[in-house]
């Protein structure tokens, strides 16, 4: 397969101060480790993948539109991918991880293509060459959320010190069932890179929803009424910033790549 990148107003007392700070740390934390309940609506939520490399000079423009992205405002799920194969040319991208490159190419060989590139955008599990151009993004966006949901998800997480224990109850449209493969992502926002090396030397480079983690396609425990049910634990890797995590779940059209349906939540509220 090839790969190709583009060129394209009082003052408080100390003490006082000391307790309110506690008690801002304490309410983090607090928040940090509540239940988290997410459930799919009426729309179709769809994901938005972005594969991009710190060791490619054309990605910052794309890595800061993506930074722009919102489940909330724009009714997606944004999830970036850094991608292994630039590494070699001067800098190693400490995000990057060779299954994310991987996804890239099965991805592309769905669609009959056989080269993938940086920045590369899918929407829908299609090539979304369309995302500098925010109008024609925005109406392909539109006509995705008009669709009737193909599967339904209801996504619990329960955050502890060491990891997250998620539970998950799926339900897919009859016609789907057999090809519907589930996903669980963990991204991480507001981070920050100085490049010392490579194509992008000398830069800081800033990243949102960054994938950390996914897991999948898991096997469904599918009842006879059709709704399935899964289980599993993410572990807490040391280097994430809990404040920043969000958790995602999807369920993806093995064959075509489309997007039955999709959810999100950040961990902290």
């Amino acid at each position: 397969m090839k790969v190709t990148c583009t060129k394209t107003a009082f003052i408080a007392s100390g003490l006082a101060m000391a307790l309110m700070t506690s008690l801002a740390h304490a309410a983090t934390a607090t928040n940090c480790k509540s239940t988290v309940n997410v459930s799919s609506g009426a729309k179709t939520a769809t994901i938005v993948e972005l594969f991009t490399s710190e060791g490619c000079d054309s990605c910052p423009p794309a890595d800061k539109w993506f930074s722009r992205l919102h489940a909330q405002k724009n009714g997606v799920v944004p999830l970036a991918f850094h991608v292994d194969y630039w590494d070699y040319i001067g800098w190693k991208d400490r995000f990057a991880k060779a299954e994310y490159a991987q996804r890239q190419r099965a991805e592309v060989r769905r669609q009959g293509g056989n080269t993938v590139y940086t920045p590369q955008v899918l929407l829908d599990g299609q090539d979304a060459r369309q995302w500098s151009a925010p109008s024609r993004f925005d109406s392909t966006l539109s006509a995705i959320a008009s669709r009737a949901p193909r599967a339904r998800i209801a996504l619990q997480a329960n955050p502890a010190d060491a990891a997250i224990e998620l539970a998950l109850s799926i339900s897919v449209d009859r016609a789907d069932r057999a090809d519907a493969d589930t996903y669980i992502a963990i991204t991480e926002s507001n981070l920050l890179s100085r490049v010392t090396a490579g194509e992008n030397r000398g830069a800081t480079l800033a990243h949102d929803h960054v994938v950390r983690e996914l897991v999948g396609p898991l096997p469904l425990d599918t009842r006879a009424d059709g709704n399935a049910q899964v289980r599993h634990a993410i572990a807490l890797q040391s280097g994430w910033k809990r404040e920043d995590l969000t958790i995602a779940a999807f369920v993806q059209h093995r064959r075509t790549g489309e997007i039955l349906q999709a959810v999100s939540a950040p961990i902290c509220r």
